[in-house]
């Protein structure tokens, strides 16, 4: 994974020549390429301490590859999807760097929004309060609601013996 600042500029050119610059279309792909391998590497590791006798179990009962997935190791890798998530959501959410150079008023984020309003006015700190307030909440909000499925995920799947 390399840095935001090392791979901006290509990746300008790219979306400039693909006229996808200055669009949330270019935020998005930006934003899944470069989640993408710490997902991998997380998910991985999740889904390696999922015992395998619970699987061979399932292919004995005969369960096919897909039913064994759907079934089996899915519903056991839920708290560690939930857990990649949050953690990319906060990353991507918070990002400012490519979402700098890659937009402009018209697809601006929250963060691009929280710094233009204390770079054109200065700090107005009950403006600032309220915008940061708006950028937390959402993600509170969500990592609340799913902190059922990570609780729920450390009760479940245990293997005897």
């Amino acid at each position: 994974m390399l840095p935001p600042i090392a791979v901006v500029i290509p990746i300008y050119i790219l979306f400039q020549r693909l006229h996808l610059l200055d669009t949330y279309t270019a935020l998005i792909i930006t934003y899944v390429v470069s989640n993408l391998p710490i997902v991998v590497w997380l998910m991985r590791d999740y889904i390696s301490t999922i015992p395998i006798e619970l699987e061979e179990c399932a292919a004995i009962d005969g369960a096919s590859r897909y039913r064994i997935f759907w079934s089996v190791v899915l519903p056991l890798a839920i708290p560690g999807l939930v857990a990649t998530f949050l953690f990319v959501l906060v990353f991507t959410w918070n990002e400012y760097l490519l979402a700098l150079f890659l937009s402009s008023a018209n697809s601006q984020t929250l963060p691009l929004v929280i710094a233009a309003q204390n770079a054109t006015r200065g700090p107005q700190w009950w403006n600032m309060s309220v915008l940061i307030l708006i950028m937390i909440v959402p993600v509170i909000v969500i990592a609340i609601v799913l902190e059922r499925y990570i609780t729920r995920g450390l009760l479940i799947g245990a293997v005897k013996g």
